[in-house]
């Protein structure tokens, strides 16, 4: 019956160990689940600490108390039998080492076998884990389809179903074709919810119609993630403009809808010579739309992918006038959080015009806020807005840094994918500029180096003080 007993335990744990190790690939191929599993196994943990101080201490010397009453000392005898010693047992020793070994041998196997036995738990934690991350990133699709994105990238790392990774999959694979093309349809079926989402084809298709009876669209200037711009004349001024088309997807929320009309005349007052200015909010046919200057040249993004290094000269310019529209900005209360290159037109003149100011806010909503989610491209947030903490002015000098550090060097200082340069902000000190480009007039590379500090405190704290340190250069 004993034996029986013994022999079907056995059968189990081969059983039961098999079924395990057939899941330690899956797991192994993705390093957040094994470290999951390695980690959070605490069980497993608590008991191996306590076999690590029990076998040392107190199983290791049983063990060899018992074998030296089974090999008892062997007793010599010399001068004719009248002098007796005893001598250690010769076996006792071997004994003892082939104890040692099976011990914490044995002790491996109980380690390995108590992890096995918790892989199940793991593999229906970083199930849930995974689930968890596309059920937000669902959730965020009509407000911030490039956030989603980025849970579902994450997501995928959680994920050890194939089929689960191929719907992750597919999902990214529709939202970048959405942000990147016009006329395209999301059906949010296809991301665990029940209404459809439709991103309206170009209004070049339809150019008899005039939106809000007001403007006549005439082409399509460009498009990108934030929305589509046309060229549009304002027939009631007589004046073409540029008019940005919004995502659709902000009447959504009637909280942030109320949001957006109030931020909106904020907006709308912002009157600089290196600010885009913004004429009109629109309301139409459940679309938002800016109607906003025609700045008729190209951006800053295009200047430095086509040409060779700016002359230095041309740097302090530039740069000054981009610091003086940010500090009247600053001074109405405005945080851009979204400076980059591409906000950065460049008149025909070759005077700078920084559109988008407060985009980036606008098309939050107070959920995303509350939730700590990203705001902002990459290549240019500062660390407070990739770890998701409160902005200020301070975060609008860091990405003027950034930009100032490409316009001397020629190269943004990180460089990988969205993910890599997001944490390379947070913790990574870049190269000097100077590395990069010889002879740059002296402070210059230190100016930069301050403007781009991990820590807001240490940087300058208003942009002022950048504008009274880029005046010290005379050309």
């Amino acid at each position: 019956m004993f034996l029986d007993t013994v022999f079907q335990i056995k059968q189990q744990f081969i059983h039961y160990t098999k079924d395990s190790l057939r899941l330690v690939p899956v797991v192994t191929r993705k390093p957040k689940v094994l470290h999951h599993w390695l980690l959070e196994s605490r069980k497993p943990q608590l008991i191996i600490i306590v076999l690590l101080v029990m076998v040392p201490s107190i199983i290791t010397p049983v063990i060899d108390y018992f074998l030296s009453l089974i090999f008892s000392p062997v007793t010599a005898e010399s001068l004719f039998g009248l002098i007796k010693t005893e001598e250690e047992n010769p076996y006792l020793v071997n004994a003892q080492t082939i104890a040692h070994w099976l011990i914490w041998v044995g002790f491996v196997v109980i380690s390995v076998n108590l992890y096995l036995r918790y892989l199940p738990i793991t593999i229906f934690e970083v199930r849930k884990i995974s689930n968890d991350i596309v059920l937000k990133a669902d959730k965020l699709i009509k407000t911030n389809p490039s956030q989603s994105i980025l849970l579902y990238d994450a997501a995928r790392e959680w994920s050890i179903d194939e089929l689960s990774e191929q719907e992750i999959n597919t999902k990214i694979s529709k939202l970048n074709s959405i942000m990147s093309g016009v006329g395209s349809k999301i059906s949010n079926s296809d991301y665990s919810e029940t209404a459809t989402v439709v991103l309206p084809d170009a209004f070049v298709d339809s150019k008899k119609e005039i939106i809000a009876e007001r403007y006549q669209v005439i082409d399509e200037l460009g498009s990108g993630a934030m929305g589509t711009v046309y060229l549009a004349e304002d027939i009631k001024l007589n004046r073409r403009v540029a008019l940005k088309q919004l995502s659709p997807l902000l009447s959504a929320d009637k909280q942030q809808l109320a949001r957006f009309r109030q931020e909106a005349h904020v907006l709308a007052k912002l009157s600089h010579p290196n600010i885009v200015q913004v004429y009109d909010f629109i309301e139409w046919n459940d679309l938002f739309l800016i109607a906003i200057e025609l700045v008729e040249g190209g951006d800053l993004e295009e200047k430095l992918h086509n040409s060779d290094l700016l002359e230095i000269k041309e740097v302090i310019r530039l740069i000054t006038q981009m610091a003086e529209g940010l500090a009247y900005a600053h001074e109405q209360g405005i945080i851009h959080r979204d400076l980059k290159p591409a906000n950065i037109l460049i008149s025909k003149t070759g005077d700078i015009k920084i559109t988008d100011f407060g985009i980036a806010k606008l098309t939050q909503s107070s959920i995303m806020t509350q939730l700590n989610t990203v705001m902002g491209s990459p290549a240019y947030m500062s660390p407070e807005q990739a770890n998701g903490d409160s902005t200020d002015e301070r975060t609008d000098i860091y990405s003027l840094g950034i930009v100032l550090y490409q316009m001397i060097s020629g190269n943004r200082p990180f460089t990988g994918d969205a993910k890599s340069i997001i944490a390379q902000h947070i913790s990574k000190v870049p190269a000097q500029p100077g590395e990069q480009r010889e002879n740059l007039p002296k402070g210059l590379t230190a100016l930069v180096m301050k403007m781009i500090e991990k820590d807001p405190r240490a940087r300058y704290q208003s942009v002022v003080e950048v504008i009274e340190q880029l005046r010290q250069y005379k050309f």
